[in-house]
C-alpha cells in the first residue's frame, strides 16, 4: 500500500471524527479546524496518488 492511500485513509478518519463531533455539538471552532485536516490530508494524498509518489 502506497503512502498516499494511508494519508487519504487518514483523512477519511480525521473526517468521521467531524462528523461525530458535529453531532455531539462540539464547538464549531474544532469542527472546522478537524474538517479542514481532513480536506487538507485527502487533498495531498490524491496529487500524491497522481504524481506517483
Amino acid at each position: 500500500m502506497s503512502a498516499a492511500v494511508l494519508v487519504m485513509v487518514a483523512g477519511a478518519f480525521v473526517a468521521g471524527g467531524a462528523i461525530s463531533f458535529h453531532q455531539q455539538r462540539k464547538p464549531l471552532w474544532t469542527v472546522v479546524l478537524l474538517a479542514l485536516t481532513a480536506a487538507g490530508l485527502i487533498g495531498y494524498g490524491w496529487f500524491a496518488w497522481f504524481q506517483g509518489r
